[in-house]
């Protein structure tokens, strides 16, 4: 399922073979591996073995055996630089940033959690690329815990800590898309990665579910605090992790097949709304879109991509990785990038 990349006026997005070249003009490349490689110097290598900073694992199973990556490319070259635990790489228009944080260090994941965004939000304050558009969250045994004590819940306490200390941040102005996933095991290592840039995006909420950040109480001490996606100015649609939640109750337990039709209409729905904020068309997923399909259970696969062939079509570039889904009763879910058409 590998096509045309999803473009708007400066800033596209594909997936790509892993022994294609990391061209001047790559902002970021993530690649969906278990495996380090063999990572050399070579000015130009290709994405699966090249020391570059734009290069990054993330160690979810691509279950498509595709062997792909996803790359972000902007116009012209890039420029690298720190900022204390933050590496990033920028073109003049858009910013690709990335962030480690080892839980070791820390009293727990809310800390964390907090520190990591209050470092990423502290850098975009003062940063020539204030607005940041998009970020993966990866968290190790995001399941784990019970109640309140689950990791997923302390992460969101960890990150609206953070948040509550920017006065201008929070959904007034627009939270972030957003996806948060993970491995149920290995380092605990908190990975946030995200795309910012200097113009505003603008959120977009689904018409089908409750805003993340409106969730009730029994859903944890803090609500989920992202958008459902941002569209950004020229008409590319972001769209955070979306899963078989209708309002803010969870669909069809048990039933990755049902959980994948009520997803795909969700993000259907939330396509739609978007076209409708600025007079856009072009609703249909299209060689000029992207899915990532996080699926818990591994044997599913087939499954999954058999419904997909018949709701999506062929010609949509998709990738199908093994992760653990924020609720430990969703089995699949889906982020997708989408371009809009005036």
């Amino acid at each position: 399922m590998l096509a045309s990349p999803a473009v708007t006026e400066r800033l596209r997005t594909s997936f790509a073979p892993l022994d294609s070249p990391v061209g001047d003009d790559v902002l970021a490349a993530t690649v969906f591996s278990h495996e380090a490689g063999t990572l050399t110097q070579h000015p130009g290598g290709a994405i699966a073995n090249v020391q570059d900073p734009r290069c990054m694992r993330i160690g979810l199973a691509d279950l498509t055996g595709a062997g792909l990556a996803e790359v972000w490319r902007g116009n012209g070259p890039v420029r690298f630089g720190t900022a204390g635990s933050i590496r990033y790489v920028e073109n003049g228009d858009y910013l690709a940033g990335w962030l480690d944080l080892d839980e070791a260090r820390y009293s727990g994941l809310v800390e964390t959690t907090e520190a990591a965004y209050a470092a990423l939000l502290g850098f975009h304050a003062s940063s020539a690329y204030p607005h940041v558009w998009r970020i993966w969250n990866y968290i190790s045994a995001i399941n784990d815990g019970a109640g309140d004590e689950e990791r997923y819940r302390l992460f969101c306490v960890g990150r609206a800590r953070a948040l509550a200390a920017v006065p201008a941040a929070g959904p007034g102005i627009g939270y972030p898309a957003a996806t948060a996933v993970g491995n149920p095991s290995g380092a605990r290592i908190l990975r946030l990665s995200w795309i910012a840039a200097r113009e505003p995006g603008l959120a977009i909420e689904s018409p089908r579910q409750l805003s993340a950040y409106h969730y009730p109480r029994r859903y944890g001490p803090a609500s989920p605090s992202f958008s459902r996606a941002m569209l950004a100015p020229g008409g590319l649609l972001l769209v955070s992790g979306t899963a078989s939640i209708v309002g803010h109750e969870t669909r069809h337990e048990g039933d990755p097949v049902s959980q994948l039709h009520e997803t795909l209409d969700n993000l259907h729905a939330l396509i739609e709304r978007a076209c409708a904020t600025g007079s856009f068309r072009n609703t249909r997923l299209g060689a000029d879109s992207l899915l990532r399909v996080y699926l818990r259970h591994h044997e599913d696969r087939m499954a999954v991509e058999q419904v997909l062939r018949t709701r999506v079509g062929s010609s949509v570039p998709t990738l199908i990785l093994g992760a653990d889904i924020c609720r430990s009763g969703l089995l699949v879910e889906i982020e997708a990038v989408h371009r809009l058409e005036r």
